[in-house]
């Protein structure tokens, strides 16, 4: 339950209990329950029933008025101790003036401990006071008088009323601290066990406990807190899980690149050397030397690409510089890019465009990466059949899609869904003749997410791979300038560097 509705909960309870507590109590409450009292029911009794108290007193005196001797009687006298006699009630018999009979004591002998206790403490302070009720006076026949009284003990009256206000107050204090320590319990335990589970989890993802899983099951205020604690835990988790991941292929990437550098290395240490002995003796075989030299540098010049590239797209925060631009203009200078790179190697790259012209709003540096990347990966494994490449670009409901399939060695169907993931490779015998570390397809990844888009990978009709990438296309059209609708290169429009090698 939410605090501030058990606040309101409270403030009712605090207003509503201790008026139904006093409503009970001023209504003859403690007459009825509080027996160890004797004061509350007489005194009640007095002001509740006084007419019938003085009607019955009546009804007994009125058949004797003729015969005033009665109430010298022993009868009478047992009567009046009986019937109308109690600790405030006096019954009181005078002849001629002088008192013959009273039912007035001193002694309060079938007085409880607390009443013996208030009178004590009370009665010394109170005026002994005695008020008649009712008074007959009857004519004797020899002349003389008598004289019968109900009389009220005023002194203990007010003795009980006292009493009464006082154990009242008492009693209503206690309920309402009983009913106030209630109230606080039931509102602040909960805080507490709230707070207590908040902080073991806070402490303990302090100590750098980050399994530490926050179960929260109370409907309370501080349930939007426990969410974004646990929310903070699993991200602090993702992170350091990521972090950890990260060091694991750094150090994964080092010792791959240390163990492929020393191949290349030690090969242009023999070539140099034998350069150096004369053993290359003729123009032809020191040119052989040079062109092995030249290749292993390029070989050392991939490794450290790789790593540097690694290290540009480690973080996963990629910042891009989106532009609108023109799809098909961004696709020709692609190919005009990467074409010599397939055609060195006795190669042929195509691009179908069947789309009307779209606009895209993406990073052009970005994007060109992604296609190098995969134009080289297309190169270094390709099959003993010359290199075809196609580039075809397409659009549906959902935005474009552009597809680049190549007949190369092809990648098995159970790896498919793994060759964007950091370092894998499926060479697993590491030939350095096609060279790479297992990262170009993961960058591709991270820069097509970036973007809103989804990159996949599978087998196509010539053993060969195709790359898919989906992209969303540019709808406000309206709003784009005239110049990026041009048939222009995007590096004309934007004057970007023309160099996206590594």
């Amino acid at each position: 339950m939410k605090i501030k509705t058990k606040f309101i909960f409270a403030l009712i309870l605090l207003v509503l209990l201790p008026a139904t507590f006093t409503v009970s109590v001023t209504s003859n409450f403690l007459s009825e329950n509080l027996n160890f009292i004797h004061f509350f029911d007489t005194y009640f009794d007095i002001f509740n029933n006084f007419s019938k108290i003085s009607t019955e007193f009546e009804n007994y005196v009125a058949p004797y008025s003729e015969t005033p001797e009665f109430f010298l009687s022993d009868t009478f006298r047992r009567d009046a101790k009986e019937q109308f006699s109690s600790s405030f009630l006096i019954v009181e018999v005078a002849e001629n003036g002088n008192v013959l009979f009273t039912t007035y004591s001193e002694d309060l002998s079938d007085a409880t401990f607390i009443e013996n206790w208030f009178y004590e403490q009370l009665a010394p302070d109170l005026p002994n006071e005695h008020y008649s009720l009712k008074h007959h006076h009857l004519e004797r026949l020899n002349g003389g008088s008598i004289d019968v009284r109900l009389k009220i003990d005023s002194t203990r009256l007010e003795l009980a009323y006292q009493a009464f206000e006082r154990v009242f107050f008492l009693l209503y204090g206690a309920f309402n601290l009983i009913l106030l320590a209630f109230l606080i319990a039931w509102i602040s335990n909960p805080i507490k066990h709230s707070i207590q589970k908040l902080t073991f989890t806070t402490n303990e993802i302090r100590k750098g406990n980050l399994n530490a899983e926050l179960s929260y099951n109370e409907n309370d205020d501080f349930e939007e807190l426990a969410l974004s604690i646990e929310s903070m835990r699993q991200s602090l988790k993702r992170s350091v899980e990521k972090q950890k991941l990260l060091e694991s292929e750094k150090k994964e990437l080092i010792a791959n690149i240390s163990h492929d550098l020393r191949t290349p290395i030690t090969s242009i240490r023999g070539y140099v050397q034998g350069l150096k002995d004369g053993v290359a003796r003729t123009e032809a075989t020191q040119k052989e030397y040079l062109d092995i030299i030249e290749s292993k540098t390029y070989m050392i010049e991939s490794l450290v690409n790789d790593l540097s590239e690694f290290t540009g797209y480690d973080t996963n925060s990629i910042k891009l510089n989106k532009q609108v631009i023109d799809l098909r203009s961004f696709l020709f200078d692609c190919v005009d890019e990467l074409e010599s790179d397939v055609t060195k190697f006795g190669g042929q790259l195509y691009l179908h465009y069947i789309i009307k012209d779209t606009m895209i709003d993406v990073d052009p540096e970005k994007l060109m990466r992604v296609f190098i990347n995969l134009i080289e990966n297309a190169v270094k494994y390709r099959s003993e059949k010359p290199i075809e490449i196609v580039i075809l670009a397409n659009r549906d409901d959902d935005g474009v899609f552009i597809n680049i399939s190549d007949n190369g060695i092809g990648v098995p169907e159970a790896d498919l869904d793994r060759i964007f993931d950091r370092f894998y490779r499926s060479d697993k015998s590491r030939n350095l003749d096609v060279g790479g570390n297992g990262i170009g397809l993961s960058i591709c990844k991270e820069i097509i997410e970036a973007h809103g888009g989804k990159i996949s990978a599978t087998g196509n009709d010539i053993n060969g791979l195709t790359i898919s990438i989906r992209l969303k296309a540019y709808e406000d059209i309206e709003n784009v300038p005239v110049e990026h609708k041009k048939n222009k290169s995007w590096r004309e429009k934007y004057g970007k560097n023309s160099d996206h090698r590594r």
